[in-house]
């Protein structure tokens, strides 16, 4: 069937529905425009359309142009799901970064395929340094060259069962700054993605995280991903057919059932932190707004300006290093919202925290040999969880687009200086301004963007600061209570997530008028600085069935290792030390069996008994 009739009979319903409900005269301009719109058969232009339609038509226009404009991008050929062995096997004959979740324990199911097609090269810009914060918004682009030809993957995780799936797949652009593809949204997110119902889709659709040396995926496995190519062989460099690839995994994703198991899916997310974030802000304002087939998009910690005319809403998410730090500055890439913009910035928050880091450890160390730790001379990575803010993101584009519920304007950044960037602080040294989570509104520590590159800051405060702050736990817990409810209150915070912060606090050693000593304090990551807290915060983070108990013997073990501390030279804290051995023995024991039952991937629990070992050792040296 040819499009431009198909065109041509649908703009017609649409233009006698718009005469008989609001009168020819509202729409005018548009209906005056229908034979030379179908005329030159300008697909292209659906977008600069659909907002003149959208006066007239409501809803049902947008969905007809979003459907005429899904029809546009190719559905690429689609391999697989691609068989593997077990992560962690010789020969790396499987997914990179596979997850180390069970995710079964979850009714969830990891699955690889390539893709291939056909893609376009358009005169969209580079994106201007790491992060692509250009203080302007790219124009709509040309293609300049079609037809070349691309091999890429998808990684894919998402329910089994149809009744689990909440109808929206989140497409992440992987980060390949570090030269191999990292999943940084689902390392997040992927607590709110499996207790929600969403699937998540990881892309590779730039070159670095395929060829880089040593660790692009293509070296580090290449009787797996040999055959992948995004470069045309070598012919197109400055991953100019990245933006074509990351909307055929999209069409892919809608048209081809094989890739999400059947489910039915209502609505694509777009997502990218940092340099992905760069590459999607050219990415929506010069391609995909030719062809939009996505239907929102989160930036994380990058981006140049957005434009307003934008047919999907965008939530631009930015860390306090990003006001603070000249090669991320994105002062001068600030915009005020709209109807389809909002920008979060979160205080305290860092670019690369202590949960990014941390979680990804088991993975890293057994697909890279890497271990996860900072060695900065001022102890590094924020604990402001801004992967909840990011959370609350995706939720609000997601109920934007179902209900029209318009999202929580965020409060400014305090900006006290453009260039070199900088915020105003408080007498602790805390940023001021912004979206401010329970870690800011009730400090326990110097929280910030600064000083350690990416990860920015976490100095705890003394013992007597934090006395002085809380003398009892019931007045710590009780504000920590009242800041995690507003963050709810505000939107900014799902409640799952303001739970888990209230949790924390009521199994912290705040208000109990101890001393945390080395072995327990919350600074830096093993093995470097071993600590109960740090081993309690990983053991959380990790997310696993049964976890909830092995926290539990590391809340007693803390407490044990501050009581001893405490002691000081009381013959009664070498008591309080072997008791907390003991906990951990306990914990080590119940690593074991989570393992036997299933529960726990071998990787992660060689991780945590591992480093509950080395903690038993200095313990007992004390």
């Amino acid at each position: 069937m040819n499009s431009s009739w198909l065109f041509a009979k649908l703009i017609g319903l649409l233009v006698l529905a718009g005469k008989q409900t609001l009168g020819a005269g509202l729409c005018a301009p548009v209906f005056s425009r229908r034979r030379t719109l179908v005329d030159k058969n300008i697909f292209p232009a659906l977008s600069r359309v659909a907002p003149i339609v959208s006066r007239c038509f409501g809803a049902m226009a947008l969905a007809f142009f979003a459907a005429v404009a899904r029809a546009i991008v190719p559905i690429p050929t689609v391999i697989g799901p691609i068989p593997g062995d077990n992560p962690g096997s010789p020969g790396h004959n499987y997914p990179f970064f596979s997850t180390d979740i069970v995710l079964s324990d979850y009714g969830y199911v990891e699955q690889e395929f390539f893709f291939e097609g056909g893609a376009n090269v358009y005169n969209a810009p580079a994106p201007s340094g790491g992060i692509g914060n250009n203080a302007a918004s790219a124009p709509t682009a040309s293609i300049v060259t079609s037809g070349h030809p691309y091999r890429s993957r998808m990684l894919v995780r998402r329910p089994v069962d149809p009744a689990k799936f909440n109808g929206v797949v989140v497409v992440e652009w992987f980060n390949v700054t570090n030269g191999y593809d990292t999943d940084v949204h689902w390392f997040y997110q992927k607590e709110f993605f499996l207790r929600a119902g969403y699937a998540w889709v990881g892309v590779s659709a730039q070159n670095a995280g395929l060829s880089n040396t040593p660790n692009g995926i293509k070296n580090w496995s290449p009787t797996r991903y040999g055959t992948l190519n995004v470069t045309d062989s070598g012919t197109v460099s400055g991953d100019a057919l990245s933006y074509d690839i990351y909307s055929q995994a999209a069409r892919a994703i809608r048209s081809m059932p094989a890739v999400m198991g059947g489910l039915p899916v209502q609505q694509l997310i777009a997502i990218g932190q940092s340099q992905s974030a760069g590459r999607l802000g050219i990415y929506l304002n010069a391609v995909h707004i030719r062809d939009p087939i996505y239907d929102g998009a989160v930036l994380a910690s990058g981006g140049q300006i957005i434009r307003n005319d934008l047919t999907i809403p965008v939530i631009k998410l930015l860390t306090e290093s990003e006001f603070v730090m000249s090669s991320l500055n994105e002062i001068p890439v600030l915009q005020p919202d709209t109807d389809k913009i909002r920008i979060w910035p979160v205080a305290g928050s860092s670019h690369s925290e202590q949960y990014s880091l941390v979680v990804r450890a088991a993975v890293l160390f057994r697909d890279l040999g890497l271990q996860a730790f900072d060695t900065c001379a001022t102890p590094a990575r924020s604990r402001v969880p801004n992967r909840f803010v990011y959370n609350a993101a995706v939720n609000a584009l997601v109920q934007w687009n179902r209900t029209g519920a318009q999202p929580a304007h965020a409060p400014p950044m305090q900006v006290t200086s453009v260039s070199p960037p900088n915020i105003a602080r408080d007498a602790f040294g805390n940023g001021l301004g912004g979206i401010r989570l329970a870690e800011m509104e009730v400090p326990v520590a110097k929280e910030g963007g600064d000083t350690c590159g990416l990860g920015g800051t976490h100095v705890p405060f003394d013992s007597a600061t934090l006395n002085a702050l809380y003398p009892s736990q019931y007045v710590y817990v009780s504000k920590v209570m009242q800041a995690a409810t507003a963050s709810v209150a505000a939107g900014f915070v799902l409640l799952e997530d303001a739970k888990a912060t209230m949790v924390r606090a009521m199994t912290s050693v705040y208000g109990l008028g101890l001393v945390c000593g080395s072995l327990c304090a919350d600074v830096q990551q093993f093995p470097i600085h071993p600590s109960s807290q740090l081993l309690q915060r990983q053991t959380d983070f990790m997310h696993f069935v049964g976890s909830d108990a092995l926290v539990s013997h590391l809340v007693l073990a803390t407490r044990a290792i501050a009581t001893g501390y405490t002691l000081g030279g009381d013959p009664a804290a070498k008591a309080s030390f072997a008791q907390s051995i003991g906990y951990l023995q306990l914990y080590i024991n119940d690593v074991q069996l989570l393992l036997g039952a299933g529960h726990l991937k071998p990787e992660t629990a060689q991780l945590l008994t591992n480093e509950a070992n080395i903690l038993i050792q200095q313990l007992g040296a004390l």
